[in-house]
């Protein structure tokens, strides 16, 4: 084989060149796929006929930003495509006959290079030994093939990430958790919110997360406001049990208030040494606590022990995507 090993910086030439000479079956394999690039094979799929089967995930969030055309997996599947859902396919993979590239481009145009304002990708041709490797390890990934019926729900999924999703008790199945999870990190884009994850002590408590709750803070050493921490109403708080364990996602509804009744009843003694209370309504609380430390966000968990610490926008983010990936 002439380019084996050959380094590519773009798919979109091996790809279509190999396409238009397939020699044998087609696997394609590719979490993203744009409605151009799908109707593009589905063209080679009716010029050339053959066996081929594309294998992505369907992720409604991956539909809601654009980046898996709905319309272009029904193309497929309309052209006889055998389309494929594999959980958590992150995979780039082309095999046409004996012939395979193994890259990170996936099926779109600015993954392949054939569009605009293509990204920076780049893949190697396999030698004939690789791709039987590679043909070999496709053929134990845990699949489901893809129906009309399956794309429409996908649509309505995605559509239902853009909706405003309940805040409310009781099990969050894939569905309801995702469409929490988008609308929790589209608000923490909104600049004008901090980020904090919030100490806890004693064993995770889910069930007082799961609707309107409180937690205390110390004074804090700034001289300024009696030590009044600077957690503001809006604020979207990680909470962290002294475990270390991270479990429930919470928004602040109040200003600071220092030892209200109803805390300092609930807290005793205990009131006067964290006595600046901040109450919250839930935003995203599992079922069941997941294995996500705080060691797997922040550098140093030493900030906890002042009772809670800022994070920047991407620590909350994985906290929060970790979480949803978990509870699936």
């Amino acid at each position: 084989m002439l380019n084996e090993g050959l380094v590519y910086t773009t798919a979109a030439s091996w790809l279509f060149e190999a396409v238009s000479s397939p020699g044998g079956d087609v696997v394609l394999a590719s979490p993203y796929l744009s409605f151009d690039v799908c109707r593009e094979l589905a063209a080679s799929v009716a010029r050339k006929g053959g066996c081929w089967r594309v294998f992505t995930c369907l992720d409604p969030t991956a539909v809601a930003n654009g980046y898996l055309s709905v319309e272009g997996l029904r193309t497929l599947m309309e052209s006889g495509v055998t389309v494929s859902h594999v959980n958590r396919l992150h995979a780039k993979i082309f095999l046409i006959g004996g012939r395979g590239f193994l890259g990170s481009a996936n099926l779109t145009g600015a993954g392949l290079g054939s569009s605009a304002a293509p990204n920076l990708e780049m893949g190697v041709d396999l030698s004939p030994s690789q791709v039987e490797a590679v043909r070999h390890n496709i053929s134990v990934w845990r699949h489901t093939d893809v129906t009309s019926a399956d794309l429409q729900k996908l649509s309505i999924r995605a559509r239902r990430l853009n909706q405003s999703p309940p805040h409310g008790s009781g099990e969050l199945d894939a569905e309801s958790a995702l469409a929490q999870v988008e609308q929790l990190l589209l608000d923490a884009r909104d600049g004008t919110r901090k980020l904090w994850l919030k100490g806890e002590y004693g064993k995770p408590a889910l069930e007082q997360w799961r609707g309107d709750w409180l937690f205390g803070s110390p004074r804090m050493g700034n001289g300024r406001g009696e030590g009044r921490p600077s957690i503001k109403p809006r604020d979207l708080v990680i909470i962290c049990a002294e475990t270390r364990d991270c479990y429930a996602v919470v928004e602040v509804t109040s200003d600071p208030e220092k030892l209200p009744a109803d805390y300092c009843e609930l807290r005793g003694d205990e009131a006067l040494r964290w006595p600046w209370v901040s109450r919250t309504k839930p935003r995203f609380v599992p079922d069941r606590v997941l294995k996500l430390k705080a060691r797997e966000l922040v550098a140093s968990t030493g900030g906890l022990q002042n009772g809670h610490m800022k994070l920047e926008f991407d620590e909350f983010t994985a906290g929060v995507r970790a979480l949803a990936r978990l509870l699936s």
